[in-house]
C-alpha cells in the first residue's frame, strides 16, 4: 500500500491523500528526533518511506472553527501552486481517528481530527541556518540567485488566481535545495485557518526582533 501511494505521489501531478497511520509510520510515530521545526499552526517532521525517499510532514494543530468545508476549500488553493520557488505540496491527511478518553471518570471512545500537509523535502534546510554559518562562502552570484528567487516566488503567490499572503516571511521560512534554489515555505496557513484564528496565533507566527531601547514586534 505504501509503495502504491508513493508511486501516485511521484508520478502524478496531484497531491496524494495519505492515511494517518502511514503519516505516523514514516515519521517514526512522530519521533522528536525527526522534528524539522514548529510554529503556531503545527510541527514539521521528516518523513522517510521504506525506499528512503523523504518528505516534510506538517502535522497541524486542532484549532476550533475549522470545518471540513473550509479545510478542503483552502486546501484546493494550496494544491494548485506549482512554481520552482515555492515548496510543493505532495500529500495531505484529513482523517478522523478513534481514541480512548476519560469522560466523567469513565473511559469512552472519542474521535479526533487528524490533519497534516506533506511537502517536498528540501535538502539544505533553511536560509537562516546557512547564513548563520560563518563558513558559507556565498558568492555574489549565489546571493543574487537567492534574492531573485524569493522575489519571484512572492510575486507568484500575490498575483495568482487566489492570492496568498505569507504573514511570516523570514530566513527560517526560506528553504534551499541542493542547487541553492530558494523555495518559500510555511505560507497560507493563516488563510487556511481563517482571520479569527490568525489573530489568536499571531504571537507564534510573527517574529520578535531587537531594537535600540528594547524589544519590538513585526506583524508580517
Amino acid at each position: 500500500m505504501e509503495a502504491k501511494l508513493l508511486e501516485q505521489r511521484t508520478s502524478g501531478s496531484e497531491p496524494s491523500k495519505l492515511p494517518y497511520q502511514l503519516i505516523r509510520k514514516i515519521t517514526n510515530d512522530f519521533d522528536k528526533g525527526r522534528i524539522l521545526g514548529s510554529g503556531g499552526f503545527g510541527t514539521v517532521y521528516k518523513g522517510v518511506y521504506e525506499d528512503g525517499r523523504e518528505i516534510a510532514v506538517k502535522v497541524l494543530h486542532n484549532i476550533s472553527g475549522v470545518d471540513d468545508k473550509e479545510f478542503h476549500k483552502e486546501f484546493d488553493n494550496l494544491r494548485g501552486l506549482k512554481h520552482p520557488n515555492i515548496v510543493e505540496l505532495v500529500g495531505f491527511c484529513h482523517e478522523w481517528e478513534k481514541e480512548l478518553a476519560v469522560f466523567e471518570g469513565k473511559q469512552v471512545t472519542a474521535e479526533r481530527l487528524c490533519m497534516a500537509l506533506c511537502f517536498e523535502y528540501v535538502q539544505k534546510g533553511s536560509l537562516n541556518k546557512l547564513i548563520s554559518d560563518e563558513n558559507t562562502g556565498f558568492t555574489w552570484h549565489i546571493r543574487y540567485k537567492i534574492i531573485k528567487g524569493i522575489c519571484v516566488g512572492l510575486q507568484y503567490l500575490r498575483e495568482g488566481e487566489h492570492p496568498i499572503m505569507h504573514f511570516d516571511l523570514k530566513p527560517d521560512n526560506i528553504l534551499l535545495d541542493e542547487n541553492m534554489v530558494p523555495k518559500i515555505a510555511d505560507f497560507g496557513l493563516s488563510k487556511l485557518f481563517g482571520e479569527e484564528n490568525t489573530k489568536k496565533t499571531m504571537s507564534s507566527a510573527g517574529t520578535w526582533y531587537m531594537k535600540a531601547g528594547g524589544k519590538g514586534y513585526v506583524e508580517h
